[in-house]
């Protein structure tokens, strides 16, 4: 447009300077166009006067085209706007009834959007809709159409693992696993569904493995999987070779594995599992020589023998520096009731409820009521061990 008003411009000036030019010579001048038989005749006065009436004619119909175009262009744009908005209004329909819990109409709305592009969320979200109405094919179905969009592709090979180890298909979940990229095998969700994958397929050796390179990575989550695949590869051991094997065994390990309490945990586990607590007793002294550790106190409770005289030495030492610690009590409490001191029992536990109230210990002082003839008591014990705790 700013072209032709220049164009304009020049057109005008020109004409202007013949018409100057006719008036200072006092010539009007002499104009004729013949074009198919037909002769047009004119002066100078009426040719500029024509010219400017077309030129501004062309400009008109110019102008109106543009509109025209520009009219035709802004409808299609206002129809295409319309379209999206009816499919962001379902999507958001959708996700609302989700967390509605109104599944039905959720599917409604996710039905509507299944081939548009909403970097697969709305395929994620369906897939939800699908497991909550029990259909669980339809939503795999989803999961995989979501795993072809970048930015969901890693939820969905997620879901479709997790779906893969509740069905107990543990080598379809490895192989998932096998296809994500070095990348995302290295994430801490992963690694864990890696380990379940692998413990649930019974590879406890290689997860003991695969685990000493994830440690960093699980953070907190590493001791428990450790000491999972430490106990299923042990207790693999002992059934399949007996105990005096499983030591054997233990004892060939490196010296950093066997200073790992997860493993530690594991392998006594086992020697309890065996009946043979006298070793167990022993290695739950020797590998806590100096401070308690989480993994391993508890295992004190498990301990049945006579005469446990350096189990009891070691859990009241630590007591003398720490003497309202709950789990000390509790295995304290355990341990000399297994070996029918009921007294020394009787005396950890109360303090030991007191500080805690704990379910087993509360049982356990309810049955040393009861050999105690102490009916009253017991039932009181019984009774408090059955309400809900915080």
């Amino acid at each position: 447009m700013r072209q032709l008003i220049r164009i304009f411009l020049v057109l005008v000036i020109l004409l202007i300077t013949v018409v100057i030019a006719a008036m200072i010579f006092d010539d009007s001048g002499y104009v004729m166009v013949e074009f198919n038989g037909w002769v047009v005749e004119m002066n100078v006065w009426s040719l500029s006067l024509s010219l400017i009436a077309i030129f501004v004619g062309f400009m008109f119909i110019n102008l109106l085209v543009k509109a025209t175009i520009a009219a035709a262009s802004g409808s299609k744009n206002w129809l295409g706007n319309w379209g999206s908005r009816k499919k962001q209004n379902a999507f958001t329909s959708g996700l609302i009834a989700l967390a509605e819990t109104n599944y039905l109409l959720a599917r409604e709305n996710f039905l509507k959007i299944e081939n548009e592009d909403f970097d697969g969320i709305n395929l994620l979200a369906a897939a939800e809709a699908e497991v909550q109405l029990g259909q669980p094919q339809q939503a795999k179905s989803y999961w995989r159409m979501a795993t072809t969009f970048e930015k969901s592709a890693m939820a969905a090979n997620l879901c479709l693992i997790r779906d893969a180890l509740q069905h107990q298909q543990a080598n379809d979940a490895l192989t998932l696993i096998q296809g994500l990229s070095e990348k995302q095998q290295g994430q801490a969700p992963v690694l864990k569904l890696w380990a379940q994958a692998l413990g649930q397929a019974g590879k406890w050796q290689e997860l003991q493995e695969k685990l000493k390179g994830w440690k960093k990575a699980l953070g907190d989550d590493y001791e428990p999987l450790m000491h999972q695949a430490s106990k299923g590869n042990f207790a693999e051991i002992a059934s399949k070779e007996g105990a005096s094997q499983l030591k054997q065994n233990w004892q060939s390990l490196p010296r950093a594995t066997r200073k790992d309490p997860a493993q530690q945990a594991a392998y006594i586990q086992q020697l309890i599992d065996q009946g043979m607590f006298a070793d167990a007793e022993h290695a739950l002294v020797e590998y806590q020589k100096s401070d308690p550790h989480p993994l391993l106190i508890p295992l004190f409770k498990l301990i049945k023998l006579p005469n446990p005289v350096a189990a009891i030495k070691k859990l009241e030492a630590w007591l003398k520096q720490d003497d309202l610690n709950v789990d000390l009590l509790s295995a304290l409490g355990h341990v000399a009731y297994n070996a029918n001191d009921k007294v020394l029992a009787e005396k950890a536990l109360s303090k030991a409820i007191k500080l805690g109230n704990r379910q087993e210990d509360l049982i356990l002082m309810a049955s040393i009521k009861e050999s105690q003839n102490d009916q009253t008591q017991a039932l009181q014990l019984y009774k408090q061990s059955m309400l809900p705790r915080g």
